[in-house]
C-alpha cells in the first residue's frame, strides 16, 4: 500500500512532541530576494533545500498555483539543460522548482521543503518533470506517492525498469536517439496503464538540441499544462514557417463544450498590427458570447508577400481543426473573422479549396475585396506602393488571382459583411455583396450609417456599436446550426 507523502508528514508533525505549531514555524515563507542577475524575471535562486543542497524557484506571491519539480539528467545542474522548460511553464501558470541533488533522498527532502504549508502559494501534489537520467528517479519518486504525474524528455535506459507509478505519464523521446533506443522506452512506457509516448522526428537524444523543425512538442508540453484549464491562453505557436514562430492568443469559455470557434485575422494594411491589435472590441464579445477565440499574428509585408498571408491563415485553421479535442471547441462550427486587410484574407480563403482548413462561417468587417480598381478609379501613390509589397511584380491577372470578388461561388459558407457608409471601402463592399447575391451565397450584410473604418473607431458611439448584437446572433444561428447537421 502507498501512503502519500504529504499525509505522512502531517503526521508526523501533529504527533511529535512539540505539535502542529512547531510544524508550522518550520514552514515559513522563503525571505530569499528575487535574483536580478538571473535570465529570467521573477526568479528566487540557490534556495537552501537541506544543508548543501539548492533549488532555484519561480513562485510569485497570491493565488495558489500548480507546481512543477524539475530534475535535471547525468550532466549540468539546475540552470542547464531544462532551461527552456522555464518560461513555458511560467506561461502556463506554473510555478516550477530546478533542483540540484545527490541522491533521490535529496529530491524527496526538496519536494517536502516545497510543499511545507505556507512556504510557497502552490497547489498540492506537483508534477515531476526530468530530463535523461532524472526521468527514472521523477518515475521513482512518484511511486512513493503524493505527485500528479510525470513528464520525461529523453529518458536514460533506467527509466525502463521504473515500477508503474500509477499516474499519468509522457514521455518525449526523439526518434534519432542513438544513446538510448526509442523502442525500449516505448515498450515500457505501453506497459504502464496511463503513459503516453510522443516520439520526435529526427530528435536525438538530448531535448534541448532538438531544432524548430521538432519543436511542436513544446506545444503538446503546453497544452498538458493547461489541460482542462479554460481561459486565455497566450502565444500558441500554430505554425514555424522557416523556422519563424507564428503564434496566436486562444480564450476558451467555462464549461462542458465543445465549443464553437472564431479565428481572428487582424488588419493593418498587410504591413502592420498583431493578434491583439485593431480587434480588441470584439474579443470580449466573443468571449461573453461563449464563443472560443483565436486570434492570430501572420506574417507581414514587406517581408513576405500576400500568398504567405494567406497560408499562414490557412495553417491556422488547420492547426484549430486538427487540435479541436484540446480546445474543447466543434471543428464542424468555425468561423473566420477578419477586418479591412484581414477581411480581404478571410473572403480569399473561405472562396478557394483548402484541405484540412474548411469553414463554415466568414465575417468581414470594411474588407479590400478588389485590386483591380486600385489601378485605375481608385489609383494612386499609396495604391500603388500598397500592391509592390504585397506582390512584388504584378499585372492585372496577379491582382484578379488576389480579390475576393473574382472567385466568389455558390458554394462558399455564409458570408456576414460589416461596412460603415463613411469608410472609403463602402463602394468595393457593396459590389462584393452584390456578386454574393448573384453566386446565391447565403449572406447578410450590416450597414453602420456614417460609421467611418475601423471598428476600434466605433466605440462610444451606440448607433454603431449596435452591430455587437448583431454579429452575435448571427453567429450563433450560423455556427451551432451547422454543427448539429
Amino acid at each position: 500500500m502507498r501512503l502519500d507523502r504529504t499525509f505522512l508528514l502531517f503526521c508526523v508533525a501533529c504527533f511529535l512532541p512539540w505539535g502542529a505549531a512547531a510544524a508550522q514555524a518550520s514552514c515559513s515563507a522563503i525571505q530569499t530576494n528575487v535574483s536580478a542577475g538571473y535570465f529570467l524575471n521573477g526568479v528566487q535562486t540557490d534556495i537552501e533545500y537541506k544543508s548543501g543542497q539548492h533549488l532555484d524557484a519561480h513562485a510569485p506571491p497570491g493565488a495558489r498555483r500548480p507546481a512543477a519539480v524539475l530534475i535535471h539528467g547525468s550532466s549540468g545542474d539546475k540552470s542547464t539543460h531544462i532551461t527552456q522548460l522555464f518560461p513555458l511553464l511560467a506561461n502556463a501558470g506554473y510555478a516550477w522548482f530546478s533542483v540540484d541533488y545527490r541522491s533521490s533522498a535529496d529530491l524527496e527532502a526538496a519536494a517536502a521543503f516545497i510543499e511545507c504549508p505556507g512556504r510557497f502559494a502552490i497547489e498540492q501534489h506537483p508534477l515531476l518533470i526530468g530530463e535523461d537520467t532524472g526521468v527514472s528517479l521523477a518515475l521513482g519518486l512518484a511511486d512513493r506517492g503524493g505527485f500528479r504525474g510525470v513528464i520525461g524528455f529523453g529518458a536514460a535506459k533506467t527509466a525502463a525498469a521504473a515500477r508503474d507509478p500509477g499516474v499519468p505519464i509522457v514521455l518525449f523521446h526523439g526518434d534519432a536517439d542513438t544513446d538510448v533506443d526509442p523502442k525500449l522506452i516505448e515498450k515500457a512506457c505501453g506497459t504502464w496503464k496511463k503513459c503516453r509516448f510522443e516520439s520526435i522526428p529526427k530528435g536525438i537524444h538530448n531535448f534541448e538540441n532538438w531544432h524548430p523543425a521538432q519543436w511542436e512538442w513544446r506545444e503538446e508540453f503546453t497544452a498538458i499544462l493547461r489541460s482542462e484549464r479554460p481561459g486565455l491562453w497566450k502565444d500558441v505557436v500554430y505554425s514555424r514557417p522557416d523556422g519563424m514562430p507564428l503564434t496566436m492568443d486562444a480564450n476558451l469559455p467555462e464549461g462542458t463544450g465543445p465549443f464553437p470557434a472564431v479565428i481572428v485575422v487582424h488588419g493593418g494594411g498587410w504591413e502592420a498590427g498583431d493578434k491583439v491589435t485593431y480587434v480588441s472590441p470584439v474579443l470580449l464579445l466573443l468571449s461573453r458570447a461563449h464563443f472560443a477565440w483565436f486570434s492570430i499574428d501572420y506574417r507581414l509585408t514587406p517581408y513576405v508577400r500576400n500568398d504567405s498571408q494567406l497560408e499562414d491563415l490557412r495553417n491556422a485553421i488547420r492547426y484549430v481543426r486538427a487540435h479541436a479535442k484540446r480546445f474543447n471547441i466543434q471543428p464542424a462550427a468555425i468561423a473566420i473573422l477578419g477586418e479591412s486587410a484581414g477581411g480581404q484574407m478571410v473572403s480569399q480563403v473561405a472562396s478557394e479549396p483548402c484541405t484540412g482548413c474548411e469553414v463554415q462561417a466568414v465575417v468581414s468587417f470594411y474588407g479590400v475585396y478588389d485590386f483591380v480598381p486600385w489601378t485605375g478609379e481608385q489609383k494612386s501613390k499609396d495604391t500603388l506602393e500598397t500592391l509592390d509589397r504585397m506582390f512584388g511584380t504584378w499585372n492585372i491577372e496577379t491582382l484578379r488571382r488576389y480579390s475576393p470578388i473574382s472567385h466568389v461561388h455558390s458554394g462558399m459558407p455564409p458570408v456576414l459583411m460589416l461596412q460603415g457608409t463613411a469608410d472609403e471601402l463602402y463602394k468595393g463592399s457593396l459590389a462584393y455583396e452584390k456578386r454574393l447575391k448573384q453566386e446565391g451565397v447565403p449572406h447578410e450584410f450590416i450597414l453602420l450609417d456614417h460609421a467611418p473604418h475601423g471598428m476600434e473607431n466605433w466605440a462610444g458611439h451606440p448607433e454603431w456599436e449596435a452591430y455587437k448584437p448583431k454579429l452575435i446572433a448571427w453567429l450563433n444561428r450560423t455556427l451551432r446550426t451547422s454543427a448539429t447537421r
